[in-house]
């Protein structure tokens, strides 16, 4: 196929035949060849194969020249059914009290309307269509019909006068409508066939049930009421909601009301606003009619009532009193791009007449105006109310300070950013630190808090959320829905970036462009959205019936308690899914998953139909186009995602309903994108099939992607594939239990957990718009106070931007730590690794507090420890070992009894059992403690230091094991991890994991994350912290194991001189004691080599895997020589492989006249090793006995800085002295160097989170 299997071609293909066929409209005969020929192409001539009608309809739908034959085939689709059988058909309800009543409607009095609508429109077509026609004349005659009603209000003036009129105003407005989209494609074919019949069918009309719509939401169908009520209208998806809209939006406008039509993305909202804009124009409305997202609306409102922003700079400038009266009222100029104003579009293919002016029209609408308009909201679908933008969110207004002090104070802090973190202190030491605050006096707090935020943000500019540069513009943008935004904006981050692109040298104007954004942006007001007070609201919507009791609570607050199901203009629906069949599949794994989406995909395209597949988000959506799954999907796959072009989304849209396409997609695209099917033999093998992967939290947005297929009255088909643990994390669906319920019950199941979780979401929502409600009412004091110039204005500045901007951070924050230990009996190796991270944690330059006053030099932190031992289920009333201090608390600030504590329970180690230990029932008795002074930190963390997983989170590799979990379903107690993560969110406590056995705990760890992560309540980028207190260990296909990090080379010298023979035994076993306590370690992939000497020295092991390492040392006996062991070792050393890194311990119990000797060996050998590693060698000299000549010892140790002299009194001490070396390898500096970081980073951070 031309398009579909030359897809790499397709630009340059496509270009061609453009040129082609615009150049047949230079001919005189061009359009109606061109109409001929598209109608050729789409009927095909009855000798064409099913290949050959199959492309050459793709070529109609893919080309705009063939757009009357387009519309002719929508038309000949369009089954017009009776008026009376539609009006019959209509449903509704109205809320009152909380109870539904059933609507009543004067059907007849409907019908008539639609008569007279119906003979007008015609009338009107009939006349004015014709090419020697002045439309002009239309335009004014409807203006003036208009014009009669024009004392109109919302609440008064609409009695039978008013609605005898609609009908026939409606009836110019799509008259004029229909003339300037396909008047010329009429008249062309009346003039070059002669075919009226024919002529007809090419038209723009609205069908029956739009102009229905229109009627019943204008209040055509009823006498009772003399005002205009607020009411919302169910049209099924892809049925010409826009068309309502507009046509809407112009007769309101003539009627003498302001508009504004709201939707769910700018995208849809811009596409929408296009197809009627010549219209508005051809009227005149443009001032009066807006197309936004409802955000939008909150934020002109505001603008309207005079420029915070402006104010505010004056405020701090202390100009305010200067500013005159029209100054202060000017209305605000909101900073964005998006197209409210007709100036944006093209002109329309179809224009009015040149003396159509507003100086020479006498009806012209903006003569007329001479008060202020009501407004009304038309809404196009309600989901816009229940957005994460709006309900209970907050418009935050921002002033931009643009002073050379502070682009001299963001770029000094840029310039800086790659040593240690800079202090608010030293900033305040430069010039321009000096010189900003005398322009703004009197907001010192404002500026360190402001420049706190900047020393914070410049080290996350490569975090989330990532951006893209308008390569053209110089503009930074982010991904907002379906759509790049280059409005959006995240302060210093963005100001940063801007940097960084500066430095790489990919802006075009770097100058002017740093003038304009080093700013220092200001928070100055929190208006809350959902404060809008549209004086009606009238809409159209395909998914009222899925709207909820919550949802319909919240429109009546807003006056709308009308809501009329308005039945399909292509009747009964052709839309199949199999809900108690093989429409839900639910798998277990993500394999598994992945392998369903393929074969189902598979099985649709061979049926030579379409597929449209939807993730939930992008993240998913490349799990699946990276995996070996997707490659099996062949050619004729295409993703659409938000990153795209609108020509791209434009082309991927446009091919998606043809025969054997995959379009994969994340779930924004499956609300108002139009996949339009205009292939027959797609329809012909079942239509569109459409696959959800995930479960919708909002029915709505599921009837949303229903809608993507069977649209216009076609066929088409639906299905669910899921995935178990999706379930589990976003609907706390237990896994395994869809096995307890028939195959035919999964979807009613499914929807209750989805109840409960809309039911959580509607609480937040509530709890939301409170808090968003006392900002806005906050901000309008400020803003008042502003506008009146009141000296109150600067106290409520203050009040406003602590409430809007991170809180001024206290001088001194309290941090509560509560340190779990395992002390069940596999944790015996690492109980004294344990105790000294405590003391590590608390103590010295490397101390949690040492290291976040580093990182924040203006406060004081006091830390208070708690420390619990725990073992597991069946030791009973030994479980918890709890510290009380004062008999009544559980945390202490005097830390020397928080070690002392440590140790004492490292010593205690006992009990356990199974692999398996209770970790969630530790989590939960450290947060379950509450003695008076338990928790009352600002800042609280639990930190569990374990081997084991967690009861229910065994890994599977370990599941088969007998003794492997003791409890693998229930917890004796009823404790879930969601009900630990549950406790853990509502306390505001953090977790910290410390596992000493990685792939032990690998997932529990995982399980605990991801539903921290995916709580409703979670906070930002707070998440559970992971620190392998040892290397992680992976195992690749060959079952080779491999570490993260540099490996070892492990090189022993030990001394077996003829005063070792009563001891050799020992040192062999605690040789053996390292071997273990390395394998314990994970440490696997290390090197052992072993020097064994008296006078002279030989290698008894060479470069061996620990697992591989000799547990038995023979014995030789002799006299005492450190030289030949030195030139062995060094001879070791400099052939260790790269993958690894020498370290040697030398052991000795003697002296040697060679020790000098010994040391220059040693010395060559560092000096080899620094060229090399660009560091010291790690020497370890061990002095054993009471004979040992430590002196001679120490000028070896002498040679490194990274050496230590150790002493060994028996063989028991070295055992401790090998184990702690095996520990301290690569434990010990996780400790000081990561851990200690890491630990406090996240503190940090969480502070930072919180101010």
């Amino acid at each position: 196929c031309l398009l579909i299997e030359l897809p790499y071609f397709k630009a340059f293909t496509k270009s061609i035949m453009c040129n082609i066929l615009e150049c047949c409209l230079t001919s005189d005969w061009g359009h109606s060849y061109l109409f001929d020929l598209g109608l050729r192409l789409q009927r095909g001539n009855g000798h064409d194969n099913e290949e050959e009608c199959h492309v050459a309809q793709l070529i109609v739908s893919q080309f705009s020249h063939f757009k009357e034959v387009m519309t002719m085939v929508w038309n000949e689709e369009t089954s017009q059914k009776p008026v009376e059988d539609t009006v019959g058909r209509m449903e509704g309800h109205m809320i009152s009290a909380s109870e539904a009543k059933s609507l009543t409607f004067d059907k007849d009095k409907l019908i008539d309307s639609f008569l007279a609508f119906d003979a007008r429109y015609k009338a009107l077509l009939g006349e004015y269509i014709h090419p020697d026609a002045e439309l002009n004349d239309l335009i004014n005659r409807t203006i003036t019909t208009a014009k009669k009603l024009n004392t109109l209000s919302c609440s008064s003036g609409w009695n039978a006068d008013v609605r005898q009129e609609i009908p026939n105003i409606l009836a110019g407005i799509f008259a004029v409508f229909t003339i300037l989209k396909s008047g010329n494609s009429y008249n062309r074919l009346i003039e070059g066939a002669g075919n009226t019949n024919l002529g007809q069918k090419v038209l723009m009309k609205p069908h029956n049930i739009q102009v229905l719509t229109l009627l019943r939401m204008l209040g055509c169908d009823t006498h009772s009421s003399n005002n205009l009520e607020s009411q919302l209208l169910q049209i099924r998806t892809g049925e010409g909601k826009s068309m309502i809209l507009g046509a809407a939006a112009v007769i309101l406008a003539l009627l003498g009301f302001k508009v504004r039509c709201v939707c769910y993305s700018e995208y849809l909202s811009c596409r929408d606003y296009s197809l009627f804009v010549d219209v508005f124009r051809a009227f005149q409305l443009t001032e009066f009619i807006k197309y936004s997202k409802i955000t939008t609306l909150s934020e002109d409102s505001i603008a309207a009532k005079g420029d915070i922003r402006k104010l505010t700079d004056n405020l701090l400038h202390s100009e305010l009193e200067k500013m005159t009266e029209q100054e202060s009222n000017t209305v605000a100029v909101i900073p964005r791009s998006f197209s409210r104003n007709a100036q944006h579009y093209d002109k329309p293919p179809h224009t009015i007449s040149e003396s159509m002016t507003r100086s020479n029209c006498p009806n012209a609408i903006s003569k007329r105006v001479s008060c202020v308009r009501e407004e009304i909201l038309l809404v196009d679908e309600v989901d816009v109310f229940f957005g994460s933008e709006f309900y209970g969110q907050t418009y935050n207004q921002v002033v931009h300070l643009q002073e050379p002090e502070i682009s001299c104070i963001l770029q000094y802090i840029w310039t800086k950013r790659g040593g240690c973190r800079l202090r608010l202190s030293e900033i305040q030491k430069i010039p321009a630190y000096s010189r900003l605050q005398q322009k703004l006096p009197d907001y010192k707090y404002m500026l360190d808090n402001e420049i706190l935020s900047m020393l914070d943000e410049v080290t996350k500019v490569d975090d989330a959320p990532y951006y893209y540069l308008d390569h053209d513009t110089d503009r930074i943008g982010y991904k907002v829905m379906d759509t790049i935004s280059y409005d959006v904006t995240y302060g210093y981050h963005t100001i940063f970036a801007y940097l960084k692109e500066a430095d790489e040298g990919n802006l075009k104007r770097k100058d002017c462009t740093l003038t304009n954004v080093l700013t220092m942006p200001v928070s100055c007001g929190q208006f809350s959205y959902a404060n809008i007070s549209p004086t009606r609201i009238l809409g159209v919507s395909g998914t009222l019936d899925s709207m909820g009791t919550y949802e319909k609570d919240v429109l009546t607050r807003y006056g709308v308690n009308k809501f009329i199901n308005m039945p399909s203009v292509y009747g009964d629906s052709n839309f199949q899914f199999d809900k108690a069949g093989d429409g839900i599949f639910i798998d277990s794994t993500l394999s598994n998953h992945f392998h369903t989406i393929t074969d189902q995909i598979k099985t649709i395209t061979q049926q030579g139909r379409a597929a449209i597949v939807f993730f939930h988000d992008e993240i998913r959506l490349k799990e699946y186009t990276n995996s070996a799954f997707y490659q099996k999907l062949g050619h004729q796959k295409r993703l659409l995602i938000e990153e795209m072009s609108t020509a791209e989304k434009e082309y991927v849209i446009n091919k998606a309903a043809t025969t054997g396409q995959i379009t994969i997609c994340s779930a924004v695209f499956g609300r108002g994108t139009d996949f339009f099917c205009k292939d027959g033999r797609v329809q012909k093998n079942g239509g569109v099939h459409v696959i959800q992967t995930y479960f919708s939290l909002d029915r709505s947005e599921e009837v949303q992607i229903q809608g993507r297929t069977a649209r216009q009255g076609k066929r088409g088909s639906y299905q669910m594939l899921l995935l178990e643990s999706d379930l589990k994390l976003q609907f706390r669906v237990p896994c395994g239990e869809k096995d307890k319920y028939a195959k035919s019950d999964h979807y009613n199941w499914l929807c209750k957990f989805r109840d409960r979780r809309q039911e959580e979401k509607c609480c937040a929502m509530e709890k939301n718009l409170a808090k968003a409600t006392i900002k806005d009412q906050a901000t309008h004091r400020y803003f008042d106070a502003l506008l009146s110039k009141k000296q109150s204005a600067r106290d409520l500045f203050q009040e406003i931007y602590i409430s809007a901007k991170k809180r001024a951070m206290s001088h001194i924050i309290d941090l509560d730590l509560a340190i779990a230990i395992d002390i069940s009996g596999s944790m015996g190796p690492y109980t004294r690794t344990a105790t000294d991270l405590v003391r590590v944690l608390v103590e010295g330059e490397n101390s949690i507090t040492a290291k976040l006053q580093s990182k924040l030099p203006d406060i004081s932190f006091n830390l208070r420890l708690g420390i619990l031992g725990f073992r597991d289920i069946h030791d009973g009333e030994k479980q918890f070992e709890d510290n009380f201090w004062g008999g009544v608390h559980h945390f202490t600030d005097n830390t020397n009894d928080a070690i002392q504590c440590a140790e004492s329970l490292s010593t205690q180690t006992s009990g356990g059992g199974d692999i398996a230990e209770d970790i969630l029932g530790a989590i939960d008795r450290c947060v379950g403690w509450n003695s008076p002074d338990d928790w009352t930190a600002r800042l609280k963390f639990i930190m569990v230091l374990t081997d084991a997983p967690a009861h229910g989170m065994v890994p599977s590799k370990s599941i088969l094991d007998q003794n492997s979990d003791s409890y693998p379903v229930k917890h004796p107690l009823g404790l879930t991890a969601e009900s630990v993560i549950d406790n853990l969110i509502a306390n505001d406590i953090d977790l910290f994991m410390c596992s000493f056995n990685p792939s032990a705990t690998s997932k529990t760890e995982k399980i605990l994350s991801s539903l921290h992560s995916n709580h409703p309540k979670s906070k930002g980028q707070r998440k559970i912290i992971r620190l392998p207190m040892v290397k992680q260990v992976a195992q690749n296909d060959n079952g080779t194991y491999f570490t993260e990090g540099r490996n070892r080379h492990i090189i022993f010298a030990l001394d077996e001189s003829g005063s070792m023979s009563d001891h050799w035994e020992g040192v062999v076993a605690a040789y053996n004691h390292y071997l273990l306590a390395q394998k314990q370690n994970q440490n696997d992939s290390d090197l052992i080599s072993v020097v064994q000497f008296n006078k002279t020295s030989r290698v008894t092991v060479h470069q061996k895997l620990i697992a591989q390492a000799p547990n038995s040392l023979d014995y030789a006996s002799g006299g005492t020589a450190f030289a030949p062991a030195a030139r062995d070792v060094r001879q070791l050393a400099c052939t260790t492989p790269p993958s690894h890194k020498p370290i040697v311990i030398f052991m000795s119990d003697g002296c040697s006249k060679d020790a000098k000797v010994a040391a220059s060996t040693f010395t060559n050998l560092n000096h080899e090793i620094q060229q090399k590693w660009n560091n010291d060698i790690e020497l370890h000299v061990i002095a054993f006995g009471s004979n040992a000549s430590r002196a001679q010892l120490e000028i070896i140790a002498a040679v490194s800085l990274n050496s230590q002299v150790l002493s060994s009194a028996s063989t028991l001490e070295l055992t401790n002295i090998f184990v702690n070396l095996a520990g301290c390898q690569n434990v010990t500096d996780v400790f000081e160097l990561e851990i200690c970081k890491r630990v406090s980073d996240a503190i940090s951070n969480k502070l930072l989170l919180e101010y």
